[in-house]
């Protein structure tokens, strides 16, 4: 098992929302989770070195059924001479209407900092965008913090309190927690928030 696969079965046993997730190695696997999921994920995986391994996306209206074939089978090859597996995850249809990606760290002391991006990518993608930041402490009124390009990623008080109040629940501190917000709730835990990684 790969450690962003096993990451994920971390996060969902202590309760911690994250999209329908499956690890495959083969093209079968990938040919019949096609036929149930129009537009899904591709994420390398693996035990050591997992950082910057390679990412795909699958969307049903960009190939034909030979195209679709050819294109897992280049993955397939690509994953086993790396010695990865693949991690799949049909959160890539709710990319077109997410609110934001994001990353928060926070410590004991409520301090935190919150770069976010508003682009209808995934959040691997959002850093070849400008982001914005927010730093301050949960006990400071938000006109306080320290605000870095504001308005290029606009985002109400609301949906900020809302991942604030997400990350104090989880009670993970010193660690950063990369997630997306939606308008409304997914995942396996039908939530508006869903986590992706925490290092």
């Amino acid at each position: 098992m790969g450690k962003k696969t096993d990451n994920l079965n971390m996060y969902s046993s202590k309760g911690i929302n994250v999209h329908d997730y499956h690890e495959f190695s083969s093209i079968e696997e990938l040919e019949n989770y096609a036929l149930e999921n129009d537009k899904f994920s591709i994420r390398f995986d693996r035990n050591k070195d997992y950082y910057g391994l390679p990412f795909y996306t699958y969307e049903k209206e960009n190939y034909s059924d030979q195209e679709r074939y050819e294109y897992f089978s280049k993955i397939i090859a690509e994953a086993k001479s790396m010695k990865c597996t693949l991690l799949v995850s049909n959160g890539h249809k709710y990319d077109e209407k997410e609110i934001c990606n994001f990353v928060i760290r926070m410590s004991k002391n409520g301090d935190f900092t919150l770069e976010w991006s508003t682009k209808k990518v995934t959040l691997r993608e959002m850093y070849e965008y400008k982001t914005t930041c927010l730093v301050g402490n949960v006990s400071n009124d938000y006109k306080d913090m320290k605000w870095i390009r504001k308005e290029d990623n606009p985002l109400t008080i609301e949906n900020i309190d809302a991942i604030i109040s997400w990350v104090c629940n989880l009670n993970i501190y010193d660690k950063s927690i990369e997630a997306t917000l939606y308008p409304m709730k997914v995942g396996v835990r039908k939530e508006k928030i869903v986590c992706w990684q925490i290092d």
